[in-house]
C-alpha cells in the first residue's frame, strides 16, 4: 500500500505544482496580483482532499474492490460538499463569485480528479 500511495503522491505533488507555477505565470503576464482569487487555498485544498481521499479508496481496495467505484463517487460528492462549505464562503466574501475565481479552484480540481481516476484505473486493471 506504501508503495502506490507514495507513486501517487509523487505524481500529484509534481503535476499540481507544476500547474501551479503555470497559473502564476498567467496571472504575471495577466498583470494581476499573483496570489489574487484564493489561489493558494484552492490548490491546497485540492491536493489535501485528494492525498485524503486517494488513501482511502487505497486502503478499501483490497478488502472492497467491488465497491471501488462507488466509493470515488461518494469521495466525489464529499469534495463538492467540502468545497461549498470551505472554499465557497471565500470565494463570495465579495459577494460575486468571479469567472477568475472559479477557474482557480476548477483548474486544479481537473488536474487532481484526472490523476485520480488514472491511478484508480491502474488499481482495478493492473494488467492493461
Amino acid at each position: 500500500m506504501i508503495g502506490p500511495l507514495l507513486n501517487f503522491t509523487i505524481r500529484l505533488s509534481m503535476f499540481a505544482s507544476g500547474l501551479f507555477f503555470i497559473h502564476l505565470l498567467i496571472f504575471w503576464l495577466l498583470g494581476k496580483h499573483l496570489l489574487d482569487h484564493f489561489i493558494l487555498h484552492s490548490y491546497f485544498f485540492n491536493y489535501l482532499i485528494t492525498l485524503i481521499f486517494f488513501s482511502g479508496l487505497l486502503m478499501n481496495s483490497k478488502t472492497k474492490d467491488a465497491f471501488l467505484g462507488w466509493l470515488f463517487f461518494i469521495t466525489s460528492g464529499l469534495k463538492f460538499l467540502a468545497f461549498f462549505i470551505i472554499i465557497y464562503p471565500l470565494f463570495n466574501l465579495d459577494g460575486a463569485i468571479q469567472k477568475a475565481e472559479l477557474f482557480t479552484f476548477f483548474l486544479p480540481y481537473s488536474l487532481c480528479l484526472t490523476i485520480e481516476i488514472n491511478q484508480i484505473i491502474k488499481i482495478l486493471n493492473p494488467n492493461p
